[in-house]
């Protein structure tokens, strides 16, 4: 895997992807909003290690950029992703998204 987003493969991107953990933490990111590790950790109710390690995956794959605030990583998508990736993550996006809200009308 590259943190080169030019270099983004389709295998790659659908693989990183295909985790459950993994997918809700780019719903949650999809937004452009900069999320720290410890908010993601209270979101999803997981241990810190494990969702570090899933970001971790999604940064070397080039979906996450992160910057350090002192001691505090805030985590967001990467808005330089080659076009091709950036409509698949639209796309995923939005049917998620969309899945969700019927799934709440019907409750």
């Amino acid at each position: 895997m590259s943190n080169n987003n030019s270099t983004i493969q389709p295998l790659e991107l659908f693989k990183v992807l295909s985790d459950p953990t993994r997918l809700k933490i780019f719903q949650i990111l999809y937004n452009k909003e900069s999320r720290c590790v410890g908010e993601l950790v209270e979101i999803l109710d997981q241990p810190q290690p494990t969702i570090s390690r899933h970001l971790n995956h999604l940064k070397k794959l080039g979906i996450l950029n992160c910057v350090r605030d002192g001691t505090w990583m805030w985590y967001e998508v990467a808005n330089d992703l080659p076009e091709w990736c950036q409509d698949i993550l639209d796309i995923t996006y939005t049917q998620i998204s969309s899945k969700e809200k019927a799934l709440l009308k019907s409750a």
